[in-house]
């Protein structure tokens, strides 16, 4: 009896080892397979990862020419050849799908396996872009017209009435009844207000470009203003520009002050905006 029972004994013994061998043969098996599919996700992982930092530079200097394009307008694009609104477009789309390839390599990897440093250059590319791209948007909004301007031509004498009178009088004829100078003392930053009844002409000075930027658009406005008040007299009727330069800004007909762009230098632009150029 005992013969048996150690037979027995035996044959369990060689069961369990055989067990054993099977369970060390599958997990063999799977630890290999687990290593290849860790490979693989790694390598996908890698691969997105580079897709993402590829995306991202080309984000980067798309969002880089947005906002130089905001910034500066007429100097970047003075036709306005491609509106700024096309540019930052492009920069979002590229930010967006920058942002999926990050979290595609970050998704490729198993969830045991380390994100740190996935798609890192990705992420450095996404946060530049996207701070470019703000930056664009924010000053397109805000100023319009961009805060980098173009250096003007401006030539004309500022320091001299006499002299700006004659350079005027070259431009739109002479002033045979004479100069009328008005009082400038209520106006703060108005140096010089002249004026010909003639060939109606006249001219403002101010005595810095910062009172001349703070002052230019009120001028602007009281000119229209005046026009508009009497428009119905033929004496206003025409077509008025001013050209203004970094001090002045001269107020005449449109041949009259296209003459005396050619001479001075400046920037001219018309006297009264129609609500059909506004729109």
């Amino acid at each position: 009896m005992g013969d048996d029972f150690g037979f027995f004994d035996d044959d369990d013994e060689n069961r369990a080892v055989g067990t054993q061998k099977l369970r060390g043969t599958r997990s063999a098996h799977s630890s290999g397979y687990s290593v290849r599919t860790i490979r693989a996700s790694a390598s996908r992982s890698k691969l997105l990862g580079r897709f993402a930092a590829c995306t991202g530079v080309l984000a980067i200097a798309v969002g880089a020419a947005s906002a130089a394009h905001e910034l500066a307008p007429n100097i970047i694009d003075p036709g306005g050849v491609v509106p700024g609104r096309y540019i930052a477009l492009s920069a979002a789309v590229l930010v967006a799908l920058t942002v999926v390839l990050v979290i595609a390599a970050r998704k490729a990897l198993p969830r045991r396996a380390s994100h740190h440093g996935v798609a890192a250059a990705g992420i450095i590319t996404l946060v530049l872009s996207v701070l470019l791209l703000i930056l664009g948007i924010s000053v397109g909004v805000l100023f319009p017209q961009g805060l980098i301007q173009p250096r003007l031509r401006d030539e004309a004498p500022i320091t001299s009435n006499g002299q700006m009178e004659a350079g005027i009088e070259q431009a739109a004829g002479t002033c045979e009844s004479g100069w009328n100078g008005l009082d400038a003392g209520g106006y703060p930053g108005i140096t010089t207000i002249e004026m010909c009844a003639d060939t109606r002409v006249a001219f403002v000075s101010f005595d810095t470009e910062t009172s001349a930027a703070m002052s230019k658009a009120l001028l602007k406005t009281r000119v229209a203003d005046l026009l508009a008040q009497y428009a119905d007299d033929e004496r206003t009727q025409g077509d008025w520009r001013l050209l203004s330069g970094a001090q002045w800004v001269a107020f005449g007909d449109a041949a009259q002050m296209e003459a005396l762009q050619q001479l001075w230098g400046g920037s001219l632009e018309p006297a009264v905006v129609s609500a059909a150029a506004t729109e």
